[in-house]
């Protein structure tokens, strides 16, 4: 079981010391402020907090499953690697979560930003399965997730977070329930036996594997979105049949698409106070604020700010 000395750093190197776990490797640098920790059977927890001048960049291979969140995003731009595909992006929104199952590699580098972020960071045993009473418990094979765009797995990983920075009554009894639960919802969204995420092939759309690169290139970098013909080039199809085959298996365009996506982020961005509309506008990839107010009011049904001031 990972101990408290989960987050102390070796005296003479970069690499985090992680004692009682084998073939680990896990690097941040610099290091980071350790606000709080959690411990029951089979996990470890820390919220960790980076200044905005730090380049940090964490890079893991853990026989744990690791979930992140980062409750405040990542505004000066970030980096991943999962040892196939590199992807870059101008900032991260708040509350995103990455899932990387027990021994599989994830790179991720945060770059120089004017804001500090926080990351909540959870390693659970496998041996934690054994909590869930699942038919097929057994086969359950997790996938890797930058970015899983599950609400209830977000509100489990807030519920975490607060319980770190204000631990309540019967703490221990309500950090395994919520771990109990938290591993119910990734079975649902991030494993062989998830059938609500799993991309079904419709007749006359993409199969599968073209649908989910397609939808990576398009959520790839808000600011960079591939254009349909170096779509098509990645996905070895004529643009008009890329187009075609798209709009047949999610309902709309690969331009709309990367529209709904971008305002989707927008609105998560939206709950920090601190961040103006202008500035929203410019991480999510919009020219001006007449542009993004023009295309937010099509997909919401109202103007930004309208929405801002009903949050």
């Amino acid at each position: 079981m990972v101990d408290a000395q989960l987050f102390e750093r070796t005296p003479d190197q970069s690499r985090w010391d992680i004692p009682d776990s084998d073939d680990v490797e896990r690097y941040v640098s610099p290091s980071p402020r350790t606000i709080g920790t959690l411990k029951t059977e089979g996990m470890h927890g820390a919220l960790l907090k980076f200044s905005g001048a730090d380049t940090v960049e964490m890079e893991f291979s853990l026989g744990s499953h690791l979930i992140m969140l980062l409750p405040d995003g990542m505004s000066g731009g970030y980096e991943w690697n999962d040892g196939c595909h590199a992807v870059k992006s101008s900032c991260m929104p708040p509350n995103t979560v990455i899932f990387n199952p027990t021994r599989s590699y994830l790179w991720l580098r945060k770059r120089i930003s004017q804001a500090s972020c926080r990351v909540l960071l959870l390693l659970i045993e496998p041996k934690g399965m054994n909590r869930l009473s699942v038919e097929d418990g057994a086969n359950v094979i997790f996938d890797q997730r930058v970015g899983i765009d599950d609400e209830d797995v977000r509100r489990t990983l807030l519920a975490f977070l607060q319980e770190i920075e204000n631990p309540g009554w019967n703490s221990k009894l309500y950090v395994e329930t919520l771990l109990t639960l938290l591993l119910s919802q990734l079975v649902r969204c991030a494993s062989n036996l998830g059938r609500q995420h799993q991309l079904i092939y419709t007749k006359g759309g993409l199969p599968g594997w073209r649908l989910k690169r397609a939808l990576e290139l398009l959520e790839g970098d808000l600011c960079e979105a591939p254009s349909l013909t170096e779509m098509a080039h990645h996905l070895q199809l004529h643009p008009t049949s890329l187009c075609r085959a798209f709009k047949q298996s999610m309902g709309v365009t690969p331009h709309r698409y990367m529209l709904s996506h971008r305002i989707k982020c927008a609105k998560e961005m939206m709950g920090d106070r601190n961040r103006t509309l202008t500035e929203i506008a410019v991480d999510c990839g919009f020219n001006s604020s007449s542009q993004f107010s023009l295309v937010f009011k099509r997909i919401v049904g109202m103007p930004p700010r309208q929405y801002r001031r009903s949050l």
